[in-house]
Parts: structure tokens; sequence; C-alpha cells
């Protein structure tokens, strides 16, 4: 189910605060509210993000330049999908910023020990609360980018919001699921720097429906759903040449002891060898597709401990030898 489908199950009434702060800074900064007040939590994902982009108009135009365009924000999307792990992810950031100097702002990363920092300086010269709501989302957005870079929830240990302070923020902020300081002039997310080693494990093919409603499909949707974080690193270390990951390895990834990982499995109807095969099965699936490597090849690359072993494996998965699924790849019918 997609992001959108989750966000359209229940009316956003904890939602109100923050369609009404949206209208009154809209109508505050002169510009249009953007259509019928939203009556489901994905109407509101649509209505939100339309709005934010017209008050990151209004803010762009008081400093007197262009705001970053929707098109620039999804090529700097696509250009961190390249990245081996997030600190690479966010040190491109840092360099796609710079290179659209102010209209971007300034991000930074700062480490001390297991402390690590992502800094946004938005390069504001005039401050409001519009302003500092439009900063807010853009904190926001590169936080859930991150996360859906990694494809598990990036856990954070304080969220910095600069100066503005509403009781009717409580239902955005709370999505950051950390505590949140508001008060002072930094915009900053604080996580263990032991997550900047997490693998990118996204893929070209993930990103339009990512990207349709970023960053605000989160709105009363779920988060990333255990199997699916599985499903993610087991895939990622396949794609970047790494052992494939054990249950213990994983867990500890997902920061969970082993036995809770296992019960919580088993609630979502699932099983650590059953992901671990359906991974397997995908990927072995894609190697022989691309062609380039031999049965033998795509057998260690797996990890399996010889070729015929990989056979038996892939001929439960698939129902044929590997061989013949790579040839019908090529030329469909032949397993017809």
């Amino acid at each position: 189910m997609s992001a959108t489908a989750h966000a359209q199950r229940e009316h956003p009434l904890a939602l109100q605060p923050l369609v009404e702060l949206l209208q009154h800074e809209l109508t505050q900064a002169g510009t249009a509210i953007p259509g019928p007040v939203p009556v489901s939590t994905g109407d509101f994902a649509r209505w939100y993000l339309e709005a934010v982009q017209r008050l990151e108009r209004s803010a762009a135009s008081a400093d007197a330049h262009a705001p970053m365009s929707r098109g620039e924000v999804e090529l700097m999307c696509r250009c961190v999908l390249s990245a081996v792990d997030l600190r690479e992810a966010i040190a491109l950031l840092e360099n796609y910023c710079a290179m659209l100097h102010p209209r971007a702002g300034c991000v930074a990363l700062s480490t001390s020990g297991d402390d690590a920092v992502f800094h946004l300086d938005t390069l504001r010269r005039v401050r409001s609360s519009a302003v500092s709501l439009a900063d807010i989302t853009g904190l926001f957005s590169f936080f859930q980018l991150l996360q859906w870079l990694g494809g598990v929830e990036l856990p954070l240990r304080l969220v910095r919001i600069g100066p503005l302070e509403r009781d009717d923020l409580m239902p955005f902020l709370k999505l950051f699921r950390a505590p949140v300081l508001a008060g002072g002039n930094q915009y900053s997310l604080e996580f263990s720097a032991a997550h900047l080693a997490r693998p990118v494990v996204r893929t070209r093919a993930e990103f339009a429906e990512f990207f349709e409603l970023f960053p605000c499909a989160v709105f009363g949707s779920s988060t990333h759903g255990l199997p699916q974080q599985v499903g993610a690193l087991i895939s990622a270390a396949v794609m970047q040449g790494r052992p494939v990951p054990t249950l213990e390895q994983v867990a500890a990834t997902l920061e969970r002891p082993p036995s809770t990982f296992r019960r919580q499995l088993e609630r979502a109807g699932t099983s650590f060898r059953i992901l671990r095969d359906d991974c397997l099965a995908a990927q072995a699936q894609r190697l022989l597709q691309r062609g380039g490597l031999s049965v033998e090849q795509v057998a260690s690359r797996l990890g399996f401990s010889d070729a015929s072993t990989f056979r038996r494996a892939f001929r439960k998965w698939c129902g044929v030898a590997p061989t013949r699924w790579a040839q019908a790849s090529v030329h469909p019918g032949q397993l017809e």
C-alpha cells in the first residue's frame, strides 16, 4: 500500500490546529489559501504541501530572491540516491545546497564522539512566524529524506526548531518522535553518529512514489513497517556487494534484542527466514537478468556456499533452474 493510501484512512481532526495555523500565516503574508479545508489526511497532505510552498515563496520574496523550486528539490533528492551511506548523503546535500546559495540555505554535519548533529541554516534575513513554519518544514524534509534513504527509522535524540513557539504546531512536531526545543536560533537534528554508516538502500524505481507528496505524505500514515525495513537492509547488502546480514546483525541495526525482533516479525505474520529468502530470490533474479555474472558468481554474491545449493534454492523460489530463468528473461515465452 502506498504512503498516499495509508494517509487517506481517517479524518485529520488532530491536524485542525495546524490547518488553522497555516490559514492564519498565509493570510498574514497576503497569500491566498489553497482551496477548501482538507477533509481527509490524504487531502491534508496535498493541501499542506501547496500551503508550505506558498509560504516559502513569500519568505523568499522578503529576502529578495527566488525560492528553491520543486524541480530543484527533486534533483537534490535524486542526487543523494547515489550515496553509499547516510554520511555521504549528507555530504552531497551540503554540496548541492552550496551550489544554490542562498536559496537552499546551508546544511552541515558535526560529530563528537557518538553524537552527530545535522545543522540547517536557512540564511533568512527577514524573520516571521510564517518563515519559521517554512523553515521547520525544511528541517523535517531533510529528516524524512534521510529516513527514506536508509529504509529504517532514524531515532533522534533532540530536535531544535528555532524561535517559533506555538502549541498548535504539536501535531507536526510529534512526527519527529523526539524531544523538541524551541526558542533559540538553531534548526538541527541530533542523533547517534553510528547511524551515519547506515547504507542507502533505496533505488530510482522507488523514487516517484516517495517524492509525490514529499515530505507531507506522512500525516496519518504509519512509519516504515518492520518487514520492509528488514527487506531493505538485506537487499542493500547484496546490491553493495557486502555479506548478507544475519538475524542478529539486522536486529542490532534496528536496535532490538534478537528475541524481541523475532516476536515482532511473528506478529507481523512473517519471519526472518521468509524475508531473507524473498530478498535473495528478488536479488538473484535482478543479477541474472542484468547478465555479466555466472551462476557461480551470483551464488557467491548471495552468500551461498556453492552453486549447487544456490540452484536448489532458486528452483524452490522460481520453479526453474537459474540458467533457464535467465534465458527466459531475455527471450520471454520460453518458460511457457
